[in-house]
């Protein structure tokens, strides 16, 4: 077994014991930093994600967004080697099931301006360790060729931080974490 999947399986048990004992608060506490956010005091389009499993419910941080007229856009899963593309969604549209359990929206297609990212561990220095698909290492990278300002913002609990997360060259650096503790950014 690699490295990076030996800490993906212990991240996997650390996060599922976080979101046991979490009560959806971390998901309020996050929603409530990247509202205040001042990379985001000019309306920018923002991607979440539909949250599978035990990942922070991006959900909550979506509906606050789009509370304060924020347009609001989900991911979806094109080819299994291709950066995601991204639909508008009104926040009232019925979603579609789309692979992994996800639900995605139908609507029109769009470029965000912001990521928000889920991650199942990630370390001080804006790494992000995923499922291991590439899905949001091709589309950090796709996106930032059109849009050099992408913001690219990895949410998580608290305690899916690690040392470090083990890096590959494909591997793209969040420009940012929030939690329900901290933001981390300006990494060097």
């Amino acid at each position: 077994m690699s490295e990076k999947n030996k800490i993906r399986k212990k991240a996997k048990e650390v996060r599922a014991e976080i979101f046991r004992n979490d009560n959806g608060m971390a998901a309020r506490k996050v929603a409530a930093k990247i509202i205040m956010l001042e990379e985001l005091d000019t309306i920018k389009t923002v991607s979440g994600y539909y949250p599978i499993i035990d990942e922070l419910d991006a959900l909550i941080c979506l509906k606050v967004l789009h509370a304060a007229r924020f347009p609001i856009a989900l991911p979806s899963i094109i080819a299994s080697n291709q950066p995601l593309e991204f639909h508008s969604w009104d926040m009232k549209t019925d979603l579609i099931d789309g692979p992994f359990n996800t639900k995605e929206s139908s609507e029109q297609i769009i470029i965000p301006d912001v990521l928000l990212v889920p991650l199942l561990a990630f370390d001080e220095s804006g790494n992000r360790l995923g499922y291991g698909g590439g899905y949001y290492d091709r589309t950090i990278a796709s996106l930032k060729e059109v849009n050099s300002d992408l913001i690219a913002i990895g949410i998580a609990f608290e305690g899916q931080k690690i040392a470090q997360v083990p890096v590959d060259d494909y591997d793209q650096k969040l420009d940012m974490i929030v939690t329900d503790q901290n933001i981390y950014k300006d990494f060097s």
